[in-house]
C-alpha cells in the first residue's frame, strides 16, 4: 500500500515537473485558447482574467480560457492562421484581423465616419446579427465588439492641418486597405510594416509617425518616440471577439450561452474602462511632454473630412457592398450619406 502511495506521489510530481505548476492533473473539459496583441497587465487583459475567472468558477471547472497576450502568439494574422490549423480557438481581432475573415466590417473603420461613441454604439448594435450571420457562414463565431477606440495620429512633427501629412512617414499595419487609403487621401505615400516593427522603425527614423487609440500608444510605449498628438479622431478603430465554430460546436450549449452572457457583462464593463482610461492616458501623454495639437478649424475639418469621400469612392464595392454603408449613413441619419 506504502509502495503504491509513493508511486502515485511519483507520478503527481513528474506531471507537475513536466507540464508546469500551471496545468492541473484534472484538465480543464473546455479550455478555449485566446490571443489578443493588448500586453499582460493592460485594462483588456485585467478583465480578460477576471472573465476566466468568472467562467471556471460559473461552469465549475469545466470553461475557461488559456491567455496568450501581448503578441506572444504573433501579430493578427499569424494568430488567425493558427486558429484555422486548431493551435488557437479565439481571439480579440482589431481591422487588419477581421479584413482577412470578413472583409465587409472594416466600412466601420471608414475615417471620419462617426462623429460620437453614441453613434458608434447604435451602429454596433443594429448591426450585429447582420454580421453575426455573415461571421458563421466564413467559419467563425461572433461573439462580442471589442472596444479598441478612437484612433489618433501621434508624429514628431505637429499635424494642424491637411496639407501637414504630406511628405511625413507614417506608419500603415500591413494587410490594412482602410488605414492606407486614407493616408494617400490625406497626401502621403504610407509604410506598411508588421505591429511588432513599429517601435524599431520609431527608434531608427524609418517611420516618423504612427496612429493609435492613446491607450494603445501608451502600452506600447510609441509616446516616448513622439512629440506630437492629434486631438482629432482620425476613426474609430473596431474590434471583435471571434472563436473558430469547429471549437465553439464542441461545447454544450449551456456553457456557450454562460460564454456569451458573461462575455457581454465583460465587454460592457471594458468599453466603459476603456473610455475613462482614455482621458487619463491622454493625460499621462501630456505629462511625458507630447504636445496635444487641438482639433482642426472648421474650415481645415471639412478638408479632413472630404477624405472619407475619397476612401470611400476607392473601396466602396471592393472592400464592403456599397448597400451596407448606405444602411449605415440610414441609422446615423445622414442624408445623401455624406459627412458634414
Amino acid at each position: 500500500m506504502r509502495k503504491l502511495i509513493l508511486i502515485k506521489c511519483f507520478q503527481t510530481f513528474f506531471l507537475l515537473l513536466v507540464l508546469g505548476p500551471s496545468i492541473s492533473l484534472a484538465e480543464m473539459e473546455y479550455r478555449i485558447k485566446f490571443a489578443t496583441v493588448a500586453p499582460d497587465g493592460s485594462t483588456w487583459m485585467k478583465h480578460m482574467r477576471s472573465l476566466d475567472q468568472t467562467l471556471r468558477e460559473k461552469s465549475q471547472g469545466q470553461l475557461g480560457f488559456s491567455l496568450y497576450p501581448g503578441g506572444i502568439a504573433g501579430d493578427e494574422l499569424d494568430v488567425l492562421r493558427k486558429i484555422r490549423i486548431g493551435q488557437l480557438h479565439c481571439a480579440a481581432f482589431s481591422g487588419v484581423g477581421i479584413a482577412q475573415i470578413l472583409p465587409m466590417v472594416r466600412v466601420l473603420d471608414l475615417p471620419f465616419l462617426f462623429h460620437t461613441q453614441e453613434e458608434i454604439t447604435q451602429v454596433q448594435n443594429e448591426l450585429h446579427e447582420y454580421f453575426l450571420r455573415q461571421f458563421r457562414a466564413k467559419g467563425f463565431e461572433f461573439l462580442s465588439w471589442a472596444e479598441v477606440g478612437d484612433v489618433h495620429l501621434f508624429s514628431k512633427s505637429p499635424i494642424e492641418k491637411i496639407s501637414d501629412v504630406a511628405g511625413l512617414k507614417i506608419w500603415t499595419w500591413s494587410g490594412d486597405p482602410i488605414s492606407k487609403e486614407t493616408l494617400v487621401a490625406m497626401g502621403t505615400n504610407p509604410i506598411p510594416l508588421s505591429i511588432t516593427d513599429v517601435t524599431t522603425a520609431l527608434n531608427t527614423g524609418m517611420i516618423d509617425t504612427v496612429y493609435a487609440p492613446p491607450l494603445g500608444a501608451l502600452a506600447l510605449q510609441w509616446h516616448h518616440q513622439v512629440k506630437y498628438m492629434t486631438l482629432m479622431p482620425l476613426a474609430h478603430a473596431t474590434g471583435a471577439m471571434l472563436i473558430s465554430n469547429n471549437y465553439f460546436n464542441k461545447i454544450p450549449s449551456e456553457l456557450t450561452n454562460l460564454l456569451k452572457v458573461q462575455l457581454k457583462v465583460t465587454m460592457d464593463e471594458l468599453t466603459h474602462d476603456l473610455i475613462k482610461q482614455t482621458n487619463e492616458a491622454i493625460q499621462i501623454i501630456q505629462e511625458n511632454g507630447i504636445k496635444i495639437i487641438p482639433m482642426p478649424s472648421p474650415e481645415e475639418m471639412k478638408a479632413f473630412r472630404k477624405v472619407h469621400d475619397e476612401v470611400v469612392q476607392k473601396l466602396s464595392g471592393n472592400q464592403y457592398p456599397r448597400e451596407l454603408l448606405d444602411k449605415i449613413y440610414q441609422i446615423l441619419n445622414r442624408s445623401g450619406g455624406m459627412t458634414p
